[in-house]
């Protein structure tokens, strides 16, 4: 098979073709021979065609401005005679459609997972008026790491448009996934949300909602607003299944809202795993530790306990061993200061022994956010998960039946208002402070940007991540 010439680039492998183009991964041939994934698109196939060009070129036009961790970067384009090539960053790991029909059913877990990815990068879109149109598995590109670690990137801007009163309103996108008030042609940026729920529920059970053997079935059903139903075996939490059907609602005006959709608990966007939100602990486990080294104990204890929220969700999705095994050592020496704090707090004495010696679970290298499934255990919580770490109504926790409630409460905040028969106490408690240790930016894989990352060809090593075959 003949690949075409690209100037700078070695094409080595043909990755998949549609109606105008095709995709190839390549390598550039100067410096660090980065792998890239090149989408050529036919001049003679697009020129008779008006709305392949318009496609074409609102592609390139949105690929510039949109720069986010969860959407595919175009690195450049070009073109010569015969074609135009637009150089995109590639993705190792297939696309989601891909991943769905290698596993079935994918867990939710690791469903919730990649959802607040995809929801990271709406929520970027929403912000800069951009409806995407075509959500579906396989425009949802993953980039899988040597660590194993899996990054989803929404690509495929084809059909997308700044949506504005004035915006024409044509059928665009695929049936399976197209939200069932684009056949009337009344429809505005709420139909994303409708494939958001097509591809949860495909995830989670191995087939779309209106999976159909013709077309002409899947359109009836489609029209006549077919009852979608959760299969009866099916085991998801409360929380998964009231996002999944607030998303799958025929009527748009019935659908959950992009505010309540960002906002949603299940979903907990706010404190997903990311460089944002790591940064975030580091930033508040940094002023945590200051205030309790000068005494402010109560507020000390409130960043401790927020920098949790957006911690221990990092910690699980840590797929390097060493890195792994170092952040759950810190995060359980901040979970127990966080409760010395608190039981100081509330009963003006000092704990009497160490009672949130958390073991952090190390299983598995796919992760979610701080959900039931996912928490950690620890001593004090024993047959249930633990609330230490975990979110429980949107704050994180320390157990309160481990606080001895032997005296009358009491707050001190610093040195000079502890009562004398608590100072002996004090001294023990912030003695024990210098042994905390500060939480780096250079301690987790996750502020690595993946799109930076150098792909070099590997010399003779066989491995799962990127690679020129």
């Amino acid at each position: 098979m003949a690949f075409p010439k690209i100037d700078g680039y070695v094409v080595t492998e043909k990755l998949g073709s549609g109606s105008y183009s095709t995709v190839y991964k390549a390598y550039t041939k100067v410096g660090a021979r980065s792998i890239v994934a090149i989408k050529c698109v036919d001049k003679s196939r697009v020129k008779n065609s008006g709305s392949a060009v318009d496609n074409l070129i609102t592609e390139i036009r949105l690929l510039k401005t949109l720069t986010h961790t969860h959407i595919v970067h175009m690195k450049n384009f070009t073109w010569d005679d015969k074609n135009i090539y637009i150089i995109m960053e590639y993705c190792c790991g297939g696309d989601l459609s891909k991943y769905i029909h290698k596993y079935g059913r994918v867990p939710e877990k690791q469903v919730l997972y990649f959802l607040q990815q995809l929801a990271s990068a709406l929520k970027f879109l929403r912000e800069k008026g951009v409806v995407h149109m075509d959500l579906k598995p396989h425009n949802l590109l993953l980039h899988k790491g040597s660590d194993g670690k899996y990054v989803l990137k929404v690509a495929d801007f084809g059909f997308a448009q700044h949506m504005t009163g004035d915006s024409v309103r044509s059928v665009r996108g695929s049936p399976l996934y197209m939200a069932p008030e684009m056949l009337t042609g009344e429809y505005d940026e709420r139909v994303d949300l409708w494939s958001v729920g097509v591809i949860m529920y495909e995830c989670l059970f191995g087939r779309a909602p209106y999976s159909s053997n013709t077309f002409k079935e899947l359109v009836d059903k489609i029209q006549r607003q077919a009852p979608i139903e959760i299969p009866s075996k099916a085991s998801i939490s409360p929380g998964c299944r009231e996002l999944l059907l607030r998303l799958l609602q025929h009527d748009p005006n019935n659908r959950i809202t992009y505010e309540e959709f960002f906002s949603n608990e299940y979903l907990d966007l706010q404190h997903m795993p990311s460089k944002e939100n790591y940064e975030k602990a580091v930033t508040l486990i940094k002023r945590a530790i200051e205030l309790d080294s000068s005494g402010q104990l109560e507020e000390a204890f409130t960043l401790y306990r927020d920098s949790l929220l957006y911690l221990v969700p990092c910690v699980g999705c840590e797929t390097d061993s060493l890195r792994r095994a170092a952040l759950a050592a810190k995060l359980s020496r901040y979970m127990e200061r966080a409760e010395e704090l608190k039981v100081y707090l509330k009963t003006g004495s000092f704990p009497q022994q160490n009672t949130a010696a958390v073991l952090i679970s190390t299983a598995g290298n796919n992760c979610t956010s701080n959900t039931a499934q996912s928490r950690p255990t620890c001593s004090s919580c024993v047959t249930e998960p633990c609330k230490c770490s975990a979110q429980v109504n949107g704050t994180v926790e320390v157990p309160d039946n481990i606080v001895q409630q032997t005296a009358a409460s009491s707050q001190p905040t610093n040195i000079n208002t502890t009562p004398k028969s608590n100072r002996f106490g004090f001294k023990r408690l912030f003695g024990r402070q210098a042994s905390i240790p500060y939480l780096d930016t250079k301690d987790s894989s996750i502020t690595a940007d993946p799109t930076q990352e150098k792909q070099k060809i590997p010399q003779a090593e066989n491995n799962d991540g990127c690679r020129i075959t």
